[in-house]
């Protein structure tokens, strides 16, 4: 499906704004609306590979319920025909709307799991369920293992307001090899202060996913600035081209063929 981009003079359109859109899509096209403030459109980026390719797996790691502060979720849902992939989440109750939110997309497999260093269990501190509604919405997304991570995030005022629970964690390579998989397309992950320890772990492994997204939030010291720029330089040596956002990062492999910029 190939791209419109919206101008303000479609989005002025008002009540026949659904009608214009079908009458697009029908023709094989969609409309897309950019965000005016990013330096990196990743949707853009994805849509992109996706018509060079015709088709996209992804593995996601910390995907949360799959819509709150989901770089996937919409994506997803536009081109659910050609796109399959692996979530993992480790919080029952998130992962229950998790799958929820997926059920209607049959190539998308939901894992109730952690990555961690170690095939155990472990404590995943996070905000007390009955706290939540005290603080802004997506307070609900920075469960960590980290004690000290809702510090760095500035969302909640003090240790109170937190709590830890034991959640089932499995290593990226036994994850890897129970499911078979050995070929990703797309690798997203967010796991609040554990993305260094993962992309390590998966540079360990045989698997080169063509796409890398990652939070790095260096800002906030979610990702030292030594842990983000040895990570930059192995992602390099293992031949990727790395585009730093504010708070995220994206690694890609280019080839040539892929025409993606």
């Amino acid at each position: 499906m190939k791209t419109i981009i919206a101008r303000e003079s479609i989005r002025k359109l008002g009540f026949f704004r659904p009608f214009l859109r079908k009458f697009i899509e029908r023709r094989g096209y969609r409309i897309y609306r950019p965000n005016p403030y990013a330096v990196f459109d990743f949707e853009s980026f994805l849509m992109r590979y996706l018509e060079v390719h015709k088709s996209l797996n992804y593995l996601q790691i910390g995907a949360n319920d799959g819509v709150m502060n989901d770089p996937m979720f919409r994506f997803v849902k536009r081109n659910s025909k050609k796109i399959s992939g692996w979530l993992l989440e480790p919080i029952p109750e998130v992962f229950k709307n998790l799958v929820s939110h997926y059920s209607a997309f049959k190539n998308i497999q939901c894992f109730n799991f952690a990555i961690h260093n170690t095939n155990a269990t472990m404590s995943l501190y996070r905000v007390k369920p009955e706290l939540e509604s005290k603080l802004p919405e997506f307070s609900k997304g920075i469960a960590s293992f980290d004690l000290n991570h809702f510090k760095k995030t500035g969302l909640v005022p003090d240790n109170s307001y937190m709590e830890s629970i034991l959640v089932k964690c499995i290593t990226l390579s036994d994850f890897l090899s129970e499911n078979k998989i050995d070929s990703v397309d797309l690798m997203v992950i967010d796991t609040e202060g554990y993305d260094y320890k993962i992309l390590l772990s998966l540079l360990d492994t045989n698997l080169r996913p063509r796409i890398i997204r990652f939070e790095h939030g260096v800002r906030n010291q979610i990702m030292e600035k030594s842990e983000f720029l040895e990570i930059c330089r192995l992602l390099n040596l293992n031949g990727y081209q790395v585009v730093a956002e504010s708070y995220d990062a994206t690694a890609y492999i280019l080839d040539p063929s892929d025409l993606i910029f």
